[in-house]
């Protein structure tokens, strides 16, 4: 996962503060970071150093059946002042399993982009 932005959504043009929020089927929810934002710069990016998941789940298929999930994802830009706006929000569609794929989240005006990577693989248990 990677973070960047080209914008100071700061009024005093200090730094954005960053969250991802992730709605799932039913009432499963998720929030990255759970405890605090990311904070960046203009021009500033942000990449995970180890494989940090935003969403997981556990989904049980039977054999020679296709399944589908659909996650929304959005990110948000925390302000203290205000209601935390939202920056880009994308629902995208997860056929289980699938190969890994690579998507990018951004803003309407392509200052803010985030690359997630989506991965649904088969286990056995």
């Amino acid at each position: 996962m990677s973070l960047k932005t080209l914008k100071d959504y700061d009024m005093l043009g200090w730094r954005g503060e960053f969250y991802f929020k992730v709605d799932g089927p039913k009432v499963f929810k998720a929030r990255f970071p759970n405890k605090g934002t990311i904070k960046l710069q203009r021009n500033q990016s942000f990449t995970s150093k180890a494989d940090m998941n935003v969403w997981s789940q556990f989904k049980t298929v039977k054999a020679g059946r296709d399944a589908i999930e659909r996650v929304t994802v959005i990110l948000r830009e925390k302000d203290h002042l205000k209601k935390d706006s939202t920056i880009a929000e994308e629902e995208y569609e997860i056929i289980l399993p699938s190969k890994t794929r690579y998507v990018i989240l951004q803003d309407d005006k392509e200052r803010t982009k985030a690359k997630l990577r989506i991965q649904a693989s088969r286990t056995r248990y």
